[in-house]
């Protein structure tokens, strides 16, 4: 039998890999180029990255050709959303992006908790009575912290663009 400082330990690096693990699966802008679909069969050559790529909130005046869509939700932010069309637009060689509709929505998550069983040790002194020597023992008592149930909120954002370059 497996004693209840081993598995609060095992529960310990198990929570430890857990946030690790998170944090090593953040998106990154990149990650978005799956969500791009290109209109035309044509492929244009990429922009640099310091090309300045700007989000237009509606159809501009000027004469321009759509080569592809981008769409997708995160609840990484705006400034997540907008790094990744600048990265999209770059990659796909836009010249611009048009921002035709975003959403946004609260999502409700529940942690779990567990429970857990944490050892605390309690020192006790004594001093015996003839030798007038001081002596102490260590118990570990057991200390129960109950589970719970965490709700957080994250909010939502969904984007819908596209991608177009200037016509001659």
């Amino acid at each position: 039998m497996m004693s209840l400082r081993f598995s609060t330990a095992i529960f310990a690096a198990g929570r430890a890999a857990l946030v690790l693990g998170l944090l090593a699966g953040c998106a990154s802008v990149k990650s978005t180029a799956m969500y791009y679909t290109p209109y035309t069969a044509k492929l244009y050559p990429p922009k640099p990255p310091e090309a300045p790529i700007p989000i237009l909130g509606k159809a501009p005046p000027e004469r321009y050709t759509t080569i592809g869509r981008l769409a997708f939700e995160t609840d990484q932010g705006w400034n997540f959303l907008r790094k990744s069309m600048v990265y999209n637009a770059q990659a796909n060689g836009a010249d611009a992006v048009v921002l035709k509709k975003v959403n946004s929505r609260q999502q409700l998550y529940l942690t779990e908790v567990p429970p857990q069983t944490d050892w605390v040790p309690v020192t006790n002194y004594y001093q015996k009575c003839r030798d007038g020597e001081t002596y102490s023992y260590t118990n570990w008592v057991p200390f129960f912290r109950p589970g719970y149930v965490r709700e957080d909120v994250a909010e939502i954002t969904a984007i819908d663009s596209e991608m177009i370059i200037w016509k001659n």
